[in-house]
Parts: structure tokens; C-alpha cells; sequence
């Protein structure tokens, strides 16, 4: 009980052993996908400081956008979608980590369990830090539980504060596809980007009716998927046999036609939304984010040598190092840190130092990813050919547990990206679309997944018991909701007993978990 309680505190001597770490791993990893990953987040976290205000006018709380009412601001938004960046450095190293896995002993599942728990390392601290701190101030102090935005809707302050889990939602959503799409690029490279780019237009230009509007949540899934199969070319070096002027041209093409869009149409055009108006490019993606997110790669890719070089400087390079070691962890808290510089009257100069301060307190569990994470990029060399096991073994029972593991952890991600941190009600039932939830239902399938993706996989004496307490977990919250609310959704409910089935199946009767051979 003890060490599980340490893991949560702060750990200042993982802060300062991280320069060790560093120096000792560095020349290992592909510096040029650190770069964009940390820049990425930082555009992220930039644009956050850069663009949102709030004002308090007569005891009603405003939140506003800057990019929507000046055209320059507006344009800024086009060459700063940071998340593009950084979903692309997340096809490459889940590529690199997929063959990394299966390359050492074939175990597919392994993958799985690695990429979760790297992620969710530090946004379980946050989490459980945030929702302390919030239910601990509201009860002392006022807080604005809502503002009203520019289009004169509400935002919930637990929604605003959570939004950076919108990002955590969608890394879960292409790690537990990475063996899907990683196939399909394996196959045929060229028709799956195709397709998936071919998709999200189409799904984007079709105007679907107000009961089938829904469908447009699917580009949620195939535009970042889009740019994550992205991160697969620059892995096995197909991106290298294009000419610098193909990047060029394509940088041209984008960011010209979105200029000539701006200029010629009475279009929304703002890429930095964040959830204030009921107009979004972003949520879900659109045709203009799609075309900003090819630009803005191809600018960066148009511009890797010179990024290259100026990164041989080990100085600078130790500098970009100690970001990545940490960058996870400030942004996180970027949406957190600003709300209260806000609340306590905090001057905006202050931002990036008070930022800084909760990433040497809370960074403990990524400084500890990077650990890993420069090991495995160690461990394959992304510009030669893959290696190929001699015999992969794919255990259906662990593989798919560790896969149903993996989405009862995003549904509860999900459920708390909704603003389920308690401030208005551990029992207080949220909805959308076919999905509702509480903040006890989320922490209860949060750590239901973690359970089962660790004990029943690393522990196979706990296996069992595990998988029954599992079960165990969702007949209570069928039970409470069915006590509290009297109310649960068709989909709720079979996805409820489907799980128990499931996992008193292979408690009980799968015993043998059988294996698979393939060359």
C-alpha cells in the first residue's frame, strides 16, 4: 500500500536524474520526431495562453476566443494545429513500438499494454490532483462553475479544465487501432492513406440529416487516424523518396487555397476553437483542419535538414530532451494553470513559470516514460528494414482482454473529459449522444482497465480474481445507476453485460489460452 501511495507523490530526485538520463540515451532516438512532438505541444500550449481571456462583467463570468474577430489572429490558428505534429510523431513510435514488441517475442499484446500505460502514467496523477484540488477550493471559495462564451453558450468550468483529455481520448482511440491500420499499411500504404483521406472529405462535404448529423463524430476517428498513418511513412522511410519540392508545393497548395477560402467565403475559419462556439473545424475535423494539417507536415518535413542540423548541438539537443521528458506534463496542466492564474488574479507573466513549477512537482511518470521510450527507439532502427520475428505468438485471450482493457480505459477517459471530476456530484449523470456516465462510473472503468491491462497480464496468478472483481465492478454500476437514476441506455446496458460475460469466460472457461504460430 505504501509504494502505490508513493507513486502518486511528488519525486524532485526523478527531476533532477532526468539530465543523467538523457545524456546516456539521446544519440539513440530520432531527434527530428522529438522535435515535433515537443513543438507540437507547445503549439498547443501557446495558443492556449495566446488566444483565451476571461473577463468578469457584473458577477457573469466571459470566456473568448481571440482568433474569432481578428482575421490575423484567425490566420495564425492555420499554421499553429499542433496536434497534427504530434499525432504524427505518434504513428512513428507506435510503429517503432509495435515491431519492437513483436520483434522481441511475438507478443502482440504487449504493444497494448505498453502505449496505455505510458499515457496513462501521468494523466492518472493529474486527474486525481485536479479533482482534489477543485473539490477541496470550491468548498472554500467561490468558484465560476460556468461561463458563458462568446456565442452565448455555457462551458462548464470542470469541461474547460478537462479539455486537454480530449487529445488523451483520440491517443487511445489510434493505439488501440495501431494493429489495425498498421496491417493496412503493410498491405497497401497508398490506397489506406487514400482511403482515409478520401473519407474525411467525404464525410465532411456529405449534409447528412438532423438523424443521421451524428455521423459526422466518424471523422473523429479517420482524420486523426489520417495523420497518425503519416507517422507510419516517415517510419519506414517512405517519406524519404519524395524531393523537398513536392513538399514544397504541397505547403503552397494548402495554406494558398485556405487564403483564398478566407477571402472569398463568409466561412468559419479558426482552427483554435476550444469547445466556445457551436461552429468548429476541430470538433470534428474538418475539409480546412485537414488541409492545415497536411500543410503545416509538409512545411516541417520541407524543413527537416535544417531542423536536423540545428539539433546536433548537444546543447540544444539536451535542451529539446528535457522538454520531451516533460512536455506531456505541462500540457496537461496548461488548461488548469491558466484558469486559476485567472481565479487568483495572477499577472499572464507568470504563466510559463507556474507551468514549469507543476512540471518538476507532477512529471515523475513521464520522466519515467522517457526512460523506456528512449530504450525502445534504442532498441529498433526505424530507417532499416523491419525485422521480422521467426515465430509470432498471439494469444487471443490475453491480446483481446488487453484490447477491451484498452476501451472500457478510454470510455472512462471519455466520461471524465465531460467534466466528470466530481465538482458537481461524484453521482451526477452527464449525457451524449448514446453514452452517459458519472465521475464514479469513470474512475471505476478507469481502474477496472488499469487492473486488468497490469495484474491479469504480468500477474497470471491474479489473473482470475482480478477478472471476477472486474465483473464485480460492473454489476454495481448497473446497480447504482438503476437505484440512483432509474435510467440506463440500451447501448449502456448490453455494453455492461457483455463485459461481464466476457470476462467471467475467460476466468472460468477459457483455462487454456491457446497460441497461435506464424511465420
Amino acid at each position: 500500500m505504501i509504494k502505490i501511495i508513493k507513486l502518486f507523490l511528488p519525486s524532485f530526485s526523478s527531476f533532477r536524474g532526468v539530465w543523467t538520463e538523457i545524456e546516456n540515451t539521446s544519440v539513440s532516438r530520432e531527434r527530428f520526431i522529438d522535435f515535433l512532438k515537443v513543438i507540437g505541444l507547445m503549439m498547443i500550449i501557446f495558443n492556449t495562453f495566446y488566444l483565451i481571456r476571461f473577463t468578469d462583467s457584473y458577477g457573469e463570468y466571459l470566456i473568448y476566443n481571440l482568433s474569432f474577430d481578428d482575421s490575423l489572429t484567425t490566420t495564425y490558428t492555420w499554421f499553429t494545429v499542433g496536434m497534427t505534429l504530434f499525432f504524427f510523431s505518434v504513428g512513428f513510435t507506435n510503429k517503432i513500438a509495435w515491431y519492437a514488441n513483436v520483434g522481441r517475442d511475438g507478443s502482440q499484446w504487449k504493444f497494448l499494454t505498453d502505449r496505455v500505460n505510458a499515457l496513462l502514467g501521468p494523466v492518472i496523477v493529474w486527474i486525481s490532483v485536479v479533482t482534489l484540488i477543485l473539490n477541496v477550493y470550491s468548498k472554500t471559495y467561490t468558484l465560476p462553475l460556468f461561463f458563458t462564451s462568446q456565442d452565448d453558450g455555457v462551458v462548464p468550468l470542470t469541461e474547460f479544465i478537462m479539455w486537454p483529455l480530449w487529445l488523451v481520448s483520440i491517443y487511445l482511440v489510434v493505439v488501440i487501432f495501431s494493429p489495425l491500420t498498421l496491417l493496412l499499411h503493410k498491405t497497401n500504404p497508398y490506397l489506406t492513406l487514400s482511403m482515409f483521406i478520401i473519407t474525411t472529405v467525404a464525410i465532411d462535404t456529405f449534409d447528412f440529416s438532423l438523424a443521421f448529423s451524428y455521423l459526422k463524430l466518424i471523422n473523429y476517428l479517420i482524420f486523426w487516424l489520417t495523420i497518425h498513418q503519416l507517422g507510419y511513412f516517415f517510419a519506414d522511410g517512405k517519406i524519404f523518396t519524395y524531393k523537398l519540392s513536392f513538399f514544397t508545393s504541397l505547403s503552397v497548395l494548402t495554406f494558398g487555397y485556405l487564403f483564398y477560402k478566407f477571402n472569398s467565403s463568409s466561412d468559419f475559419m479558426s482552427l483554435s476553437s476550444y469547445r466556445l462556439i457551436t461552429i468548429s473545424n476541430e470538433d470534428p475535423p474538418t475539409i480546412y483542419y485537414l488541409v492545415a494539417a497536411i500543410g503545416l507536415a509538409s512545411l516541417f518535413l520541407l524543413l527537416r535538414r535544417p531542423i536536423e542540423k540545428f539539433l546536433e548541438n548537444n546543447l540544444i539537443w539536451n535542451l529539446f530532451s528535457f522538454f520531451h521528458a516533460n512536455i506531456f506534463t505541462l500540457f496537461l496542466w496548461h488548461m488548469f494553470v491558466l484558469f486559476y492564474i485567472y481565479v487568483l488574479g495572477i499577472d499572464y507573466v507568470f504563466y510559463f513559470i507556474i507551468l514549469i513549477f507543476f512540471a518538476i512537482i507532477f512529471g515523475d511518470y513521464e520522466r519515467s516514460v522517457f526512460k523506456l521510450s528512449s530504450n525502445l527507439i534504442r532498441r529498433v532502427n526505424p530507417l532499416q528494414p523491419w525485422p521480422g520475428p521467426l515465430k509470432a505468438k498471439l494469444s487471443y485471450s490475453n491480446f483481446s482482454l488487453a484490447w477491451v482493457s484498452s476501451i472500457l480505459i478510454l470510455i472512462g477517459i471519455f466520461q471524465v473529459t465531460l467534466g466528470g471530476i466530481g465538482l458537481s456530484g461524484f453521482f451526477t449523470l452527464r449525457n451524449l449522444y448514446f453514452l452517459s456516465g458519472n465521475t464514479f462510473e469513470a474512475f471505476i472503468k478507469i481502474a477496472t482497465g488499469l487492473l486488468l491491462l497490469n495484474l491479469t497480464i504480468r500477474r497470471v496468478d491474479l489473473k482470475n480474481i482480478v477478472l471476477i472483481i472486474s465483473a464485480g465492478f460492473q454489476v454495481v454500476i448497473l446497480l447504482s445507476r438503476n437505484i440512483l437514476f432509474n435510467e440506463i441506455s440500451q447501448f449502456e446496458l448490453y455494453f455492461s453485460l457483455g463485459l461481464i460475460i466476457f470476462f467471467l469466460y475467460i476466468a472460468f472457461i477459457n483455462r487454456n489460452y491457446k497460441t497461435k504460430t506464424s511465420v
